[in-house]
């Protein structure tokens, strides 16, 4: 629970229970090769961090003025470089994860290494989500996650469109759902096992 709080004094977006969760769930993986689209304020690439092992290498894709809290600025950029563990890679692209330059960018950093775990929270819109999925999927493991935040229908904010594109793809994979049981109006972590 500690290492949910300190992520959500740093930003996390996420409800602590389902925080705490995905952290648990995140301790039993193999996490060498760690995607993260939609930083943002930086508390779950924290955890990505702190989870991962020392030789991880962590990469964060984010939009500068993204529509959905996204767009961290420079100065950021060197708080964020203070969060991973001695021996971790970091890297940071202020880019837009639909570009397909961002892909070829990104597949250069990875060096032919697969993504271990793959977490999608930028563009919230069906179309923007699917196009994240679409886009970095292939160079997931066989065996890697896919994480995506906000599964759960927004009923105040009709944009977060998450939920549509989780419903559609979920049984396609083997997965897993982390939502608070006290409050199911927003959020929900859902988890893609790839096949």
């Amino acid at each position: 629970m500690k290492l949910a709080v300190n992520a959500m004094n740093r930003g996390a977006m996420q409800k602590l229970y389902e925080l705490n969760k995905l952290i648990e769930f995140l301790k039993d993986r193999p996490m060498k090769t760690v995607v993260e689209i939609g930083t943002a304020a930086g508390g779950t690439f924290y955890v990505l961090c702190q989870c991962a092992p020392n030789d991880a290498q962590i990469i964060s894709i984010d939009l500068p003025g993204g529509p959905f809290g996204g767009g961290y600025e420079l100065e950021d950029m060197r708080l964020f470089k203070r969060y991973g563990k001695l021996g971790q890679k970091l890297f940071f692209m202020r880019e837009d994860s639909h570009n397909e330059t961002t892909k070829t960018i990104l597949i250069s950093h990875l060096n032919n290494k697969p993504i271990d775990v793959l977490f999608i929270d930028g563009d919230h819109t069906y179309e923007g989500v699917k196009k994240d999925f679409e886009l970095y999927e292939p160079l997931v493991a066989k065996g890697g996650i896919i994480i995506f935040h906000d599964i759960c229908k927004h009923a105040t904010a009709p944009e977060c469109q998450v939920d549509k594109f989780w419903n559609e793809i979920k049984d396609k994979f083997e997965h897993k759902e982390i939502i608070d049981p006290e409050d199911t109006e927003w959020g929900g972590i859902g988890i893609l096992i790839k096949n």
